[in-house]
């Protein structure tokens, strides 16, 4: 077992107690080394008791409990955690991940074995919560489109099951801290891991975590809308990365459009019409029509962001 090294899990946490407390119990059930890991976790502002809870723990770990006065969004949450952390290494798990006994060791042999890398682990719906269009969905993307072991573009890093040394993260300044509302402070960090610090990505299958909230179809849905905003604050960072997260389809059309994105917006604004776009969502919760559940959901999430995106037009007044 690798244990010479120092680990710090962070985990941003807001009124989530029930899953928070399946995550800890995870947690403490590792094969790492139980000396060698803390876990801070930071309350952003529930003001729900869920610090104190924290404190009455006894857990094999060093448990760090740390409460905002205020609620200030996810990122700067983890960077209050990472600031507090004294780990060599950094494992970012979020508030309701069961993890698998060897997560921590899998992290820790991983980033031996591959010095220079950011490791995005195995995120997955817990078997539990059955499966659905959404959960198929969810667990096809990102790193899940790669064989093990592969090295994987930065727009796939997420903070659910995560690593990386903590001078890297000390060297490219942390997370943005005015990404306040839910999306993307991640993979803008991710671009500023791979841009300025050299660092490359890569998937280790073998780093598991369960996710246990369950989500409905609207509710992610909802997410999307929401996150209209700060994919439009990553753009702005870095504009020259909207192809690569297919971002630049959604956008208004523009004179440099190429003739392929041109089309391509005009049959995305085609088909969000409202009768059309509850249609395919109604096919999106048809058990018999799974096998379609990706393309279907990504039709879905595009048209969110074109809503998210007209409602910010309509608060500029455009």
């Amino acid at each position: 077992m690798e244990s010479a090294r120092s680990v710090s899990v962070i985990i941003p946490t807001f009124r989530k107690r029930e899953f928070l407390d399946a995550t800890l119990s995870s947690l403490g059930r590792q094969t790492y080394a139980a000396e060698k890991i803390e876990v801070v976790v930071v309350d952003d502002g529930a003001d729900d008791g869920t610090v104190e809870y924290l404190r009455s723990l006894d857990t094999p770990y060093t448990l760090v409990p740390i409460g905002h006065k205020t609620n200030k969004g996810r990122a700067a949450a983890r960077n209050t955690a990472v600031r507090a952390a004294t780990g060599d290494i950094i494992v970012f798990v979020d508030d309701d991940m069961r993890c698998e006994p060897d997560l921590i060791e899998q992290h820790v042999r991983f980033l031996k074995e591959h010095p220079g890398v950011v490791v995005i682990g195995n995120a997955i719906t817990a078997p539990e919560l059955g499966r659905s269009t959404v959960f198929s969905y969810l667990d096809a993307m990102g790193v899940h489109r790669l064989p093990a072991g592969a090295v994987s573009p930065a727009r796939y890093f997420v903070t659910n099951n995560a690593s990386v040394e903590r001078r890297h993260l000390l060297e490219v300044g942390l997370f943005d801290e005015t990404f306040r509302t839910y999306g993307y402070e991640d993979t803008e960090l991710g671009f500023r891991l791979e841009d300025d610090a050299g660092l490359k990505f890569m998937y280790c299958a073998k780093a598991t975590a369960y996710h246990l909230h369950e989500q409905t179809l609207d509710e992610v849905l909802a997410k999307r809308i929401g996150s209209m905003r700060p994919l439009l604050r990553l753009l702005a960072k870095h504009p020259d990365r909207a192809c690569e997260l297919s971002a630049d389809v959604l956008l208004p059309p523009a004179p440099g459009d190429s003739a392929g994105v041109a089309l391509r917006k005009l049959l995305i604004a085609l088909s969000t019409n409202r009768l059309f776009y509850t249609l395919v969502k109604w096919v999106a919760g048809a058990v018999w029509l799974r096998g379609l559940s990706r393309d279907v959901m990504v039709y879905l999430i595009a048209c969110q962001y074109r809503r998210g995106l007209r409602l910010i037009a309509e608060e500029n007044g455009a």
